[in-house]
């Protein structure tokens, strides 16, 4: 018997008691659970964020002193992995790591082409016909999404869809959108 679990507040603090005869580990175990229960889905995914200028360069560490080891175009979308200062430590497709400045970044939903080419389609489906093709590392705006397809921008304001499979990045998130509405 490992006796009963017994929550109070005081002074805005919670405690607890469980009988004597039940191990921390168990004890642990619950907590840990109750509070995954009570954080927010959002918590759980990865904060990306795209290029807002026209290249951006990505250094080796947080500074404009650091060498720059990459180049970001616009539309760019990397996952935000830490900060300091200005500064944001960022992860592109290939897990590829730097440090950009704040200021380059924007919550621009935007994909980059992960395929040595793409057909960019003038519908959101394989039955449609290809509108243009982008090569490997083309970054794009998200303008919408539909099932498994996004609609498109690029640097000249072509419009098209793309297969989600053929890229990483991150769409516009409806769900979330039709949720806060209600």
């Amino acid at each position: 018997n490992m006796g009963a679990i017994v929550f109070a507040r005081a002074e805005g603090r919670i405690f607890y008691r469980q009988g004597a005869d039940a191990p921390l580990e168990v004890l642990m175990k619950r907590l840990l659970f109750f509070i995954a229960l009570a954080l927010p889905a959002q918590a759980y995914t990865a904060e990306m964020l795209s290029v807002s200028a026209q290249q951006a360069n990505v250094r080796s560490g947080p500074g404009a002193g650091y060498e720059v080891v990459w180049r970001a175009a616009r539309f760019y979308p990397l996952q935000i992995l830490d900060s300091q200062g200005a500064w944001i430590m960022v992860s592109d497709y290939e897990n590829a790591e730097g440090w950009i400045n704040r200021s380059l970044l924007a919550a621009v939903p935007a994909v980059v082409v992960i395929s040595k080419k793409a057909n960019v389609r003038e519908g959101p489906g394989a039955g449609y016909d290809v509108a243009w093709i982008v090569e490997k590392e083309s970054s794009l705006k998200v303008l919408e999404a539909d099932g498994n397809w996004y609609k498109v921008t690029d640097e000249d304001g072509l419009e098209g869809w793309i297969s989600k499979s053929v890229t990483w990045g991150f769409g516009p998130e409806p769900e979330l959108e039709e949720a806060e509405a209600m």
